[in-house]
């Protein structure tokens, strides 16, 4: 079974994650607003970094910048891992930022290729080939990983999953069920079970 838990400080926005023994993969998908630093501490892993491969074993660091598209995965049976969240800022300035800031303030917003290639006065081939080259992922990667990690303060509050999914634009929990699965390695219901929160100085 894969052992995971996620640490929090609210007051400082870090978030620190341990992992034990998994054998968990990430697909592609990027950090908004922080970035990361994580050492392996038992097994090895591969990591792909703006298209970059890497390899860490025991005892090696890796980094990745906010907003750089990165995928990891085991090389050895099961790895183990920890991976801390840092608050960074992020001064660039996007053409396509209106799109990319309506989706991560509203996770859960419908909108249609169409609609978001209107908004901006483009063709939707433009639209989809701007938006992936700015941010890193397609406009629908990047909406759902939205919507995981606004699932993931939800359910962090105490919300039900049912109703988390509803919130977050999914059409049921069944479907965040494997989106969310996919993405953060592990249920709603054990992340639930894995989230720890605490304040500075507690």
């Amino acid at each position: 079974m894969n052992k995971l838990e996620y640490i929090k400080d609210i007051s400082a926005g870090i978030e620190v994650i341990s992992y034990e023994k998994v054998d968990i993969s990430y697909p592609e998908h990027t950090h908004i607003g922080h970035s990361v630093l994580g050492i392996v501490t038992e097994g090895r892993i591969g990591i792909r970094i703006n298209g970059e491969e890497y390899r860490c074993q025991e005892g090696e660091y890796f980094s990745v910048a906010l907003n750089v598209p990165h995928s990891i995965y085991p090389i050895s049976d099961t790895y183990s891992m920890i991976s801390v969240c840092i608050p960074a800022e992020d001064d660039a300035n996007r053409e396509l930022d209106i799109i990319r800031n309506e989706i991560i303030g509203n996770p859960d917003l419908k909108i249609s290729i169409a609609d978001m290639a209107e908004k901006v006065h483009v063709s939707s081939y433009h639209m989809i080939r701007k938006f992936t080259d700015e941010n890193g992922l397609t406009p629908h990667k990047f909406q759902l990983q939205c919507r995981i990690r606004k699932a993931q303060e939800l359910l962090a509050s105490g919300m039900k999953v049912v109703d988390v999914a509803l919130a977050v634009g999914f059409c049921d929990q069944s479907h965040l069920d494997r989106v969310f699965k996919k993405q953060v390695g592990i249920s709603p219901e054990e992340y639930v079970k894995s989230a720890i929160l605490s304040k500075a100085g507690e």
